[in-house]
């Protein structure tokens, strides 16, 4: 019997190593059908019972009320900073309008769930107007990072919404340092 030559060893060795690597590659992808959860059609397929995320509009729309009313007894305690806050304060009620309009968008109101806004809490604020004008800075810091941090929970769109509502917040902390 013919020794064979080095060069056909290596042939006959690149084969073999062909075909172990295919084979296995087979049998690979039959291990992950079977794990990827692969079934027969006659078994029923599996459904989600975890409960829906919700909505994080829902929090900027209470951040944002909120807001609104610390605003509002800003503006009745010191008239002096009514000006600077008047506008402050029409950024904000729009961005509440915007934010139901878009809740609303995509989960329409039911008519048994309640339709107006609920009843302004007494608020107080410091008797310094440099002290209130802190605490509405405050707010707009703290909203400013609420929305921020909600936009990677979102689609692109409301995210596009959310980034104007935190870039005019930026701007009224400008307006209030």
């Amino acid at each position: 019997m013919p020794v064979p030559s080095s060069a056909d060893r290596a042939a006959r060795s690149i084969g073999r190593r062909a075909l172990f690597a295919g084979a296995g590659g087979t049998v690979g992808a039959l291990l992950l059908g079977g794990v990827s959860g692969c079934t027969s059609s006659d078994e029923p397929a599996a459904t989600s019972t975890a409960p829906a995320a919700p909505d994080p509009l829902t929090g900027l729309i209470a951040t944002t009320r909120l807001h609104l009313l610390r605003l509002d007894a800003a503006i009745t305690a010191d008239p002096a900073d009514a000006a600077r806050l008047t506008p402050l304060r029409a950024d904000r009620q729009a961005h509440l309008d915007a934010l139901i309009a878009e809740r609303d968008r995509v989960t329409p109101p039911t008519s048994t769930g309640p339709t107006a806004d609920p009843a302004p809490a007494d608020l107080r604020l410091p008797e310094d107007p440099a002290a209130i004008i802190s605490t509405v800075r405050g707010d707009a810091a703290t909203a400013q990072v609420q929305f921020t941090d909600a936009m990677s929970a979102v689609g692109p769109y409301r995210a596009a919404l959310l980034g104007s509502i935190v870039a005019c917040l930026a701007s009224h902390r400008a307006v209030l340092a």
